[in-house]
Order: structure tokens, then C-alpha cells, then sequence
């Protein structure tokens, strides 16, 4: 089955605009109403999803021919970009018919019209679609390296390099979702099964360079100390917490859209709850002002 991958604004249920909003997308929707936000909008059974193209989809490498106006059987991956950075998948269509030049929907409903959507590239069965949850969209696509998606909205991932992504891809559209992942840097989890599924479905961490963090730590304190509140894994469990901690990324990798070089600098030693209070907090603290707000909270009793 043909493949496209499709990059569009950012939005929570591509429903409409109501309760919801999109970003992201390209400099059309910073002043007006991108199509898109009806992506996953049920009309009498039938998606009519949008994307921004540069001139006309190349359906020829679909599988159409040169005098084709669509071509149907398409697994359509649509990708966005959340605020903290980076680009992911966040749902598909399978089996869809792909347009090359844009489409009027024949009876937009209530919502369509609402949103001032009138307009799609792609169809498809909503029984053929899957709209992942926030949580669940942590399939990254990389941009800006050999392989990646480059800066078109549209993609076809039809290079050899790219099969290894299209295969992870094909792995979560296959599993219909994702498993939510807590969002840790050193995240050492993995699916009985299927391990290799991880490594797409996080960025790729550098064992060496965590390593070369702690050993850098240890010869210069002796120890390896939180840096937010203090805590000392050896302190606490004696051998059983021998040379352990965790190593954050000050700078999320989330955020990078490519390969990033990571220098020890760029790293910090915690503990497994600064590291979590740290990732569940948005925007993200820094080192240190969230142990300033840890000294605040033992001064104050939390009042």
C-alpha cells in the first residue's frame, strides 16, 4: 500500500476550532483558519482531510498515472509539530483516496461549516482512521537529517534511507495505538516482543554520553548528588545505590528537530522525583530555580 505523510498545524482533536485550537502549520494559520482543523470531523461516515502542498500533490509517485486526477489505497501518516518542538505522527488514514488538486466538499455539515471548511486533498472512511490522544503521539519524525521529512508538507518517504522510519510507522499504524511512555530522558523500559519498537518511539538517547556525566561527576565531587534537592542514592541505600542517579537533558531532545551534539554541560545528575517533577512541569524548570522553589517549600511549609 502506497504511503504520504502529511504535516499540518497542531490541534488536540482536529474537530473544529471550538474547545480546541491549532498551531503551527505554516504563516496561513496565524491569520486565518487552516482546513485541517477538520481533519478527523465525522461527516455522514467520511473523512475530507486538508493539507498545504506546494502546487499539486505528485500522485504519478503514488502510483497514479501522469493523467490521473486521484488514486485510491493510500495509508495517509498526518504529522504535526507540538509547542515543545520536534515533529510527530499524531494519526492516519488507512485506505484513503489521495486528490491532486484540491477538492470542494459536496455537503460540508454543521462543524465543516462552522470552521469555514470547504476544501480537502484526502478521503477516506472514518472506520479507516485513527486520531492518537496527545498522550499517545510520541512517534517522532525526524526533519533535517538524511531519512527525515524534509520542509514540504507533503512526503512520500520513497528514498532508501527512509525505510527504517516508514517501518516504525507501519509497526504503530499495525498496533492501531500507542502505549503512553512516561516522558523521561533515560527512559530504560521496553515491549516484551518488540524491542526495537522503543528506540522509534523515543529519541534516541547516548548511552556514553551518560556515562561520561556521571564518571566526570564523580571525580570531581566524589559523589553523585541531585543537583535540585541533594539527595544521595549511596547515602540513602547504602551499595544497593552505589554510582546510581539519573542525567537529565537541560535542553529537552524533544525540542531538537534533528541530531543534537550533547555536551556534558548540557547535562545534569537527579533524582528520579526532581526528574519527573521536572517533566510533568510546563514550561520546564530550570536546575536552578526549581531547587530555590524546593528551599522555598521547606522554609515556608509549603504555605
Amino acid at each position: 500500500m502506497p504511503l504520504i505523510f502529511c504535516n499540518v498545524g497542531w490541534m488536540n482533536h482536529y474537530n473544529g476550532i471550538d474547545g480546541d485550537s491549532i498551531t503551527g502549520g505554516g504563516k496561513y494559520n496565524q491569520h486565518s483558519i487552516g482546513h485541517e482543523v477538520c481533519n478527523f470531523t465525522n461527516n455522514g461516515g467520511t473523512l475530507y482531510g486538508y493539507v498545504q502542498p506546494t502546487g499539486k500533490i505528485k500522485i504519478e509517485k503514488l502510483g497514479a498515472g501522469k493523467n490521473d486526477d486521484f488514486v485510491s489505497g493510500v495509508t495517509v501518516v498526518w504529522t504535526a509539530g507540538p509547542e515543545s518542538g520536534g515533529t510527530v505522527v499524531v494519526g492516519w488514514y488507512k485506505d484513503a483516496t489521495v486528490y491532486r488538486d484540491v477538492q470542494t466538499i459536496a455537503k460540508p455539515n454543521k462543524r465543516q461549516r462552522e470552521n469555514g471548511v470547504s476544501s480537502y486533498r484526502i478521503q477516506a472512511l472514518a472506520g479507516n482512521a485513527v486520531l492518537l490522544s496527545v498522550e499517545q503521539r510520541q512517534l517522532i519524525i525526524p526533519r533535517a537529517v538524511k531519512g527525515g521529512i524534509g520542509q514540504s508538507n507533503v512526503w512520500f518517504a520513497d528514498k532508501e534511507e527512509s525505510q527504517k522510519l516508514v517501518q516504525s510507522v507501519m509497526t504503530l499504524i499495525d498496533a492501531g495505538t500507542l502505549p503512553t511512555l512516561p516522558d523521561i530522558d533515560q527512559n530504560q523500559s521496553t515491549f516484551e516482543g518488540n524491542p526495537r519498537l522503543v528506540a522509534h518511539l523515543r529519541r534516541e538517547r547516548s548511552s556514553s554520553i551518560v556515562k561520561a556525566k556521571k564518571n566526570a561527576t564523580l571525580q570531581a565531587t566524589g559523589k553523585l548528588c541531585c543537583e535540585v534537592c541533594g539527595f544521595d542514592f549511596k547515602v540513602a541505600y547504602g551499595e544497593l545505590g552505589d554510582e546510581f542517579c539519573e542525567v537529565h537533558h537541560i535542553l529537552p531532545l524533544s525540542k531538537a528537530d534533528g541530531v543534537v551534539r550533547t555536551a556534558l554541560e548540557d547535562l545534569a545528575i537527579v533524582c528520579s522525583n526532581c526528574h519527573r517533577i521536572i517533566h510533568r512541569t510546563d514550561p520546564m524548570p530550570s536546575i536552578p530555580n526549581l531547587s530555590k522553589h524546593i528551599k522555598h517549600q521547606k522554609v515556608t511549609g509549603g504555605v
